[in-house]
């Protein structure tokens, strides 16, 4: 007893010793003296400038503590501010210490200001800070290196509780454009330590560029996590967002519910989820709901009851409504199935042919937690269509959505509506033509593919679409990091075939097209699709274009590329070219240029015509036109203003020897002569003038020539008062 009380006063003194010069050392310490040292310390280490302008204040008893007052820390080139704060305070507990475990009391950070950058090549600017320091030399070659600590020395962490109030964070990504501001930030947590329970409260105004975000957040709580596991517990969650998102306006969002997941041990479950949002963009109003009362997933077994969604989405001309059922969960985390899946989308649009749609679907839906993959099978019967397809997801995250898509037949025109009419033949006059008046230029917006990775196939039997008729359509599509890739594609068409690849990039707003249209009859195709009945023919038409821009109208000044027509057996309608020439013919002796309007009931027909264009912007210029005809050779060349919706085109028909075609023999005297035709004016009004005196001009020196050879222009000898007449036109 004696030799224990002996013990007990030894050690009883050594804590009064070591107490008494904690005190001694916390009274006579001026940890402010400090400050030029370590401000010149991090210089030297970090490249940074560190400020201390507030005092520095230790604490030993009952925890041993240290307080910061205002202080800043700036970016690697010592310009900016890469992290400020009003004040600061951090404790830790003296007992535990003893132990080699880490007990923080508690955490306080006040005013916090931090700002992380991301350049171009995907670095952050703090990635100093983290990085390992360089391994210490040894004095001698060959010396051993140091060895690592012993097992069994590992310190545990454990936080009394943060508290972190009036700060703010920013975020700027040079690479994606990505900013994100995080302001008014009020977090208080309970302790955080493995495995056990804490309690939480968050609230955050939130600011970002991509996605558009303008909300305010507020999370509250309970937590349990497992650092080592992943594990992590949410209980009692209370979320609320309310602002805008996403160009949602008056956005309220609200979650409650209980979740928890174990990755390491396949276990997750769900416990009185409810999600509900509801907002409106521009003048449609949403609200969308989801609830699943009960779900536990287990590697031997799985179950779960019913999940519930529904939707309604209303505007001042349509509404939308919708709902979906899961049935009740069964197998196993590895094989996960829902045997029934039920859903119903109801849409109610004066503009319908039918004025309400309703498409079902039904299916089922297969999971494997393991290996983050999902499969769902859906069948659908609705309007004239039969619809089976299979989306799934190839990673949960980030999430890599797959499909492939089969419908018999599908009339989009029935739900998108038909193009408006040009309302003329041929070039006739009609609204909207030439690239003026008054209408908005619609915007091309594509940046709603940004954030969505998803390939698969599709395939539709026989398909509409702007008018146009298309069967056994077949697309292979891809969509990641912002490009769409409809590549390759293909369809019979119009007692032809297409084929190419498409490809729409967010980034940029760029669009390229390569397609091939083989054996096409293109005068059906042009007045199903562009209600206009300007040529007949059958050929090949291949194209290589891309554009860029903000709406239709940019985007048809930017176009630039190459294109090339090769037509056969067909006609050119809007004008008749020998009834042209007869015209020419009765008035050799005008020197004028005569303006008519190309009409839809006049025609030139001809038995091959071909020419390759250069796009630039926005304008196809052409120098190779060549065609033949039964009554004329034509060549050609001039400009296609896409972009302004106009033509100028100088077209060179030089008149041949024949008895055949359209008034061939009566016009066999003007055989080698070219008569200019220049095509001028807007698309929908397109006019034609005849250089009269140019074809006099040609005629005349014909003429001559015969007068000298003694020969007429079909090869026959004529007597000199012939001769005679025929100089003169008598």
């Amino acid at each position: 007893m004696k030799a224990l009380r002996t013990v007990f006063y030894a050690l009883g003194g050594l804590v009064v010793l070591v107490v008494a010069g904690l005190i001694a050392v916390a009274v006579l310490f001026d940890a402010n003296a400090l400050k030029g040292e370590i401000e010149r310390t991090v210089q030297e280490k970090t490249g940074r400038t560190l400020k201390l302008e507030g005092n520095l204040e230790l604490a030993f008893w009952p925890s041993i503590g240290a307080s910061l007052g205002r202080a800043s820390l700036s970016e690697r080139d010592g310009k900016g501010s890469f992290l400020a704060l009003e004040s600061a305070h951090v404790s830790v507990a003296v007992m535990p210490l003893l132990s080699k475990q880490l007990v923080v009391s508690g955490v306080r950070l006040d005013g916090l200001k931090a700002t992380v950058t991301r350049d171009k090549a995907g670095r952050f600017n703090f990635d100093d800070l983290l990085a390992a320091p360089a391994a210490a030399k040894t004095d001698k070659p060959g010396a051993p290196a140091p060895q690592p600590p012993a097992a069994g020395g590992a310190v545990r962490f454990d936080i009394g509780s943060v508290r972190i109030a009036r700060s703010a964070l920013s975020y700027r990504d040079a690479k994606s454009g990505q900013a994100i501001d995080v302001s008014g930030l009020d977090l208080r947590t309970g302790r955080i330590a493995d495995d056990t329970p804490g309690n939480f409260e968050l609230t955050a105004l939130v600011k970002s560029n991509t996605p558009l975000v303008d909300a305010r957040v507020a999370l509250s709580g309970g937590y349990r996590f497992n650092l080592a596991k992943k594990a992590f517990a949410l209980s009692g969650l209370d979320a609320k967002v309310e602002g805008a998102a996403a160009g949602i306006s008056g956005l309220l969002l609200t979650l409650q519910g209980d979740v928890a997941a174990d990755p390491a041990a396949q276990t997750y479950a769900v416990n009185g989820f409810a999600l509900n949002a509801k907002g409106a963009r521009a003048q449609d109003a949403f609200e969308a709901k989801i609830t699943a009362p009960k779900l536990a997933i287990a590697p031997d077994r799985a179950s779960g009851a019913a999940v519930d969604a529904a939707f309604t989405l209303k505007s001042p001309q349509r509404s939308a409504d919708g709902t979906l059922k899961l049935s009740g969960v069964e197998g196993t985390a590895k094989a996960l199935k829902i045997s029934s899946l039920a859903a119903q989308l109801n849409l109610s649009d004066p503009a319908l042919p039918m004025k309400t749609l309703s498409v079902p679907l039904k299916g089922t839906l297969q999971a494997n937690l393991e290996k983050e993959t999902l499969q769902t099978d859906l069948t659908s019967k609705f309007d004239e269509t039969n619809l089976k397809a299979k989306l799934g997801l190839a990673k949960f995250s980030p999430p890599a959505v797959t499909f492939d898509i089969d419908a018999d037949r599908l009339n989009l025109d029935r739900y998108l509506g038909k193009p408006a009419a040009s309302g003329g033949q041929g070039g006739g006059a009609a609204s909207g033509g030439g690239g003026s008046g008054g209408a908005a230029d619609p915007k091309v917006d594509l940046s709603g593919l940004k954030g969505i990775d998803a390939q698969g196939r599709v395939h539709i039997g026989a398909l509409q679409v702007q008018n146009a008729k298309l069967t056994d359509v077949t697309a292979n599509i891809r969509l990641a990091n912002g490009r769409l890739d409809v590549s390759p594609h293909s369809a019979k068409l119009y007692q032809g075939a297409l084929s190419g690849a498409l490809s729409a990039d967010a980034n940029g707003n760029r669009v390229a097209l390569k397609q091939t249209l083989s054996n096409v009859s293109v005068g059906p195709l042009l007045r199903d699709v562009a209600q206009k009945d300007a040529i007949e023919g059958r050929g090949n038409v291949t194209l290589d274009l891309r554009t860029a821009g903000g709406t239709v109208g940019t985007m048809k000044k930017a176009l630039a590329g190459t294109a090339r027509v090769n037509l056969r057996d067909g006609a050119v309608k809007g004008i008749d070219l020998a009834e042209t020439l007869r015209k020419a013919k009765a008035v050799l002796g005008s020197k004028d240029a005569r303006e008519q309007l190309a009409q839809g009931d006049k025609k030139t027909d001809f038995s091959e015509l071909s020419g390759s264009f250069n796009v630039q912007n926005g304008v196809a210029r052409n120098n190779d036109l060549q065609g033949k005809a039964p009554l004329f050779r034509l060549a050609g060349a001039g400009d296609i203003d896409i972009g302004n919706s106009r033509i100028n085109y100088l077209a060179k028909p030089t008149i041949v020897a024949t008895s055949k075609g359209q008034g061939g023999r009566e016009l066999a005297e003007l055989n080698g002569v070219t008569v200019p035709v220049r095509l001028v004016g807007p698309f929908d009004a397109v006019k034609y003038q005849v250089d009269y005196g140019a074809v006099a001009t040609a005629l005349a020196k014909s003429k001559i020539t015969e007068q000298i050879t003694g020969k007429s222009g079909n090869g026959g000898s004529v007597s000199p008062l012939d001769k005679l007449k025929s100089l003169f036109g008598r």
